[in-house]
């Protein structure tokens, strides 16, 4: 059976689409700190992000030194959305966010109750992370600790993204080479009709 350029093509064409990159899990901290959190100001702290991939999953682990949490609002940003982590919740009952992993799947919401101040441990943020799923990871990822009242200070002591991301599809070589055949195939048919 001798194949026609056509069936080059169609074959190389079949090879591109069925390949497909797989997922990876990310764990990357931001640099630059601690930095203050003064009174009646907004703090901010970005990881930037040099690869591309589609976020499937993303949570971020935060630890703050504060006597007062509930003059906080923490928020993520990240391509023009904004998800609101915690606005001013912990009451007369806490002081500090110590690692504090916000994610969508965790059993208790931030804004549960005084009764979980000083925050430790996972809880579901006040918006859905899952506002950021689809979206490129590349760029700059930039969280905001604004302290809303005076009399209390604090320190952003570090924080990091936790991401699950479907890498960007590359081709194979092997799928590009046929690829390049069936395109030489079809640049022949139309030179011989020509």
């Amino acid at each position: 059976m001798t194949f026609k350029p056509i069936h080059f093509a169609v074959a190389a064409l079949l090879a591109l689409a069925l390949s497909s990159a797989g997922a990876t899990s990310l764990a990357i901290g931001a640099a630059g700190l601690p930095l203050a959190i003064d009174d009646l100001s907004t703090t901010r702290s970005s990881i930037g992000i040099a690869s591309h991939g589609t976020v499937r999953d993303i949570d971020a682990l935060i630890n703050i030194t504060h006597s007062w949490d509930a003059d906080l609002v923490l928020a993520l940003s990240h391509g023009g959305i904004t998800v609101l982590l915690s606005n001013r919740n912990g009451g007369s009952g806490g002081a500090d966010y110590a690692g504090t992993l916000f994610d969508d799947g965790a059993p208790v919401a931030i804004d549960a109750g005084y009764a979980y101040a000083p925050y430790s441990g996972a809880f579901r943020p006040q918006e859905a992370l899952a506002a950021f799923n689809g979206q490129d990871i590349f760029g700059d990822w930039t969280l905001s600790v604004s302290d809303m009242e005076a009399g209390d200070s604090g320190v952003l002591n570090g924080w990091r993204l936790l991401a699950e991301v479907q890498a960007a599809e590359v081709p194979e070589p092997a799928s590009l080479a046929l690829f390049g055949l069936g395109l030489a195939g079809l640049y022949g048919m139309r030179r011989r009709r020509g």
